[in-house]
């Protein structure tokens, strides 16, 4: 008997949880979600202008051929370049100084100061260390020297010894500003 009772309500029980989730009264709900925001449009903004493309036309026409033989450098034209007794040179025999041990872009100019109405300029490493130069000071691992310094521009004027295409060495002036 215990048996049959149980097998009834087991079936009559989602009979009546059935019955629990009939419809009462939700028509106004309903109508509410329906209406509720049929007057306001979304704001969307517009597509952004779509700007063509122009192609560049590359003319190397009044250009150096990279290829043409005058402008390969050998290393036996390097050497000789180098070797020869003239001209300009890095100074091996100099002490290197601080701040040639980074390349340029790892250094930042941070501020200017003058002492004894003598200009210096406050340089900071890619490490965080601040270092103190003035004219003829040399930074850079390019044999960078420090030309002139300009406090009312906030900015450096460096002459860099480098090779040219054809193995000579060049002076090369470089500007270093406060990056604001």
């Amino acid at each position: 008997m215990n048996n049959k009772i149980s097998k009834t309500l087991l079936l009559l029980g989602p009979v009546f949880l059935l019955q629990a989730c009939q419809d009462r009264g939700m028509n106004d709900l309903r109508q509410f979600v329906a209406t509720a925001y049929q007057d306001r449009k979304p704001d969307i903004e517009p597509l952004p202008e779509i700007i063509p493309y122009s192609a560049y036309e590359y003319s190397a026409i009044e250009s150096d051929d990279p290829f043409d033989f005058g402008n390969i450098v050998t290393g036996e034209q390097t050497a000789a370049a180098n070797n020869a007794g003239t001209g300009l040179r890095p100074d091996d025999t100099r002490r290197k100084q601080p701040l040639e041990q980074y390349p340029l872009d790892a250094l930042k100019m941070v501020g200017t100061m003058s002492q004894e109405q003598i200009p210096w300029v406050i340089v900071m490493t890619a490490e965080g260390t601040a270092h103190r130069a003035t004219v003829g000071d040399y930074m850079g691992q390019q044999d960078g020297q420090i030309q002139q310094i300009i406090p009312e521009e906030q900015k450096i004027i460096l002459a860099e010894l480098v090779l040219d295409p054809r193995g000579q060495w060049v002076n090369r002036e470089v500007e270093i500003t406060i990056d604001e």
